[in-house]
C-alpha cells in the first residue's frame, strides 16, 4: 500500500502537506501491521482475479513486451494474476513488510517489489517508465487522488495507460471504511467524475469507466475499472 505527498501553491499548502503525511504514515503503519496472509481469504483472491480479467478484456496487453507497475502492490495478489499477461512487473509499496512478502510470493516470476514512497522527483525508480501502471483497491486510501495520479502519469511511457480499480462512489458511504480512521480518506468511494478530474489534471485521457460485475453478489461493495491513456509521442 502506498501514499504520496505533493506541493500546494497556496497559503494553506503547508497544512495540506502535513495532512498528506499523516495519511501516508497511517497507511504505512496499518499495512506493516496487517496480516500479510490476508489474501488467503477467498474473497481477496476472487476480487484480484476479477480485476485482472477486466483489465485483460479492456486493454491490449502483450506478454512479450508489456512492462507494468503494480502501484500499492501489497503482497502481490493482483500481480500473481497479472504476470501471465505481461513481460514484467515492478511492485511499489509504502510498506516494507508487504514488499518483502510480494517478493516471496512472486519469486522467479519476472516480478519484484520495492518499498518506496513516490513523490514525482527526478531519478525515482532509476528513471524507469512503464507501458501500464495498475492500482487495485488502493486509490481510496490516498489523501490526494489528483496528486498521486499526476505522479503515476509521469512514470508512463508515451501511449501508456494508468488503470485504476477501486470502490465505486456511494452517497451514504461504506460502513467498513468508517471504522479505519485516517487510513481511508475517501470513505464514500470514488466516482467517474473524480477519476475524470484526476486524469484531466495529469494530462491523461479517460478512455473508459465501467462498473465491474460481481458474480458472487455477496457484498454491497461495487468496484469500477477506469483507464486513462497518455498521448503518444
Amino acid at each position: 500500500m502506498s501514499e504520496v505527498t505533493h506541493p500546494h501553491h497556496h497559503q494553506h499548502g503547508h497544512a495540506h502537506s502535513h495532512h498528506h503525511d499523516a495519511v501516508a504514515q497511517a497507511n504505512r503503519e496499518f499495512f506493516d501491521d496487517v496480516d500479510a496472509n490476508f489474501d488467503k481469504y477467498p474473497h481477496v483472491k476472487e476480487r484480484a482475479a476479477r480485476v485482472v480479467q477486466a483489465i485483460v478484456k479492456a486493454y491490449p496487453l502483450d506478454k512479450e513486451k508489456t512492462t507494468a507497475m503494480d502501484f500499492a502492490c501489497g503482497n502481490g495478489r493482483v500481480s500473481l494474476e497479472m504476470i501471465p499477461h505481461v513481460k514484467s512487473i515492478l511492485g511499489v509499496d509504502i510498506s516494507q513488510r508487504m514488499a518483502e512478502r510480494y517478493n516471496e510470493n512472486l519469486e522467479g516470476k519476472n516480478a519484484s517489489a520495492v518499498c518506496v514512497e513516490l513523490k514525482g522527483e527526478e531519478g525515482e525508480l532509476s528513471g524507469a517508465t512503464f507501458d501500464i501502471i495498475f492500482c487495485a483497491s488502493a486509490y481510496h486510501h490516498f489523501a490526494s487522488v489528483d496528486g498521486i495520479t499526476r505522479i503515476l502519469a509521469s512514470f508512463l511511457k508515451s501511449g501508456g495507460a494508468l488503470i485504476i480499480a477501486d470502490i465505486i462512489h456511494k452517497e451514504e458511504g461504506y460502513e467498513f471504511m468508517e471504522q479505519v480512521g485516517d487510513v481511508v480518506p475517501h470513505k464514500h468511494g470514488l466516482s467517474e467524475g473524480d477519476m475524470q478530474k484526476a486524469f484531466d489534471g495529469a494530462g491523461l485521457t479517460l478512455k473508459s469507466f465501467e462498473e465491474l460485475p460481481d458474480p458472487t453478489d455477496h457484498t454491497d461493495v461495487k468496484l469500477f475499472l477506469a483507464i486513462g491513456e497518455k498521448a503518444s509521442a
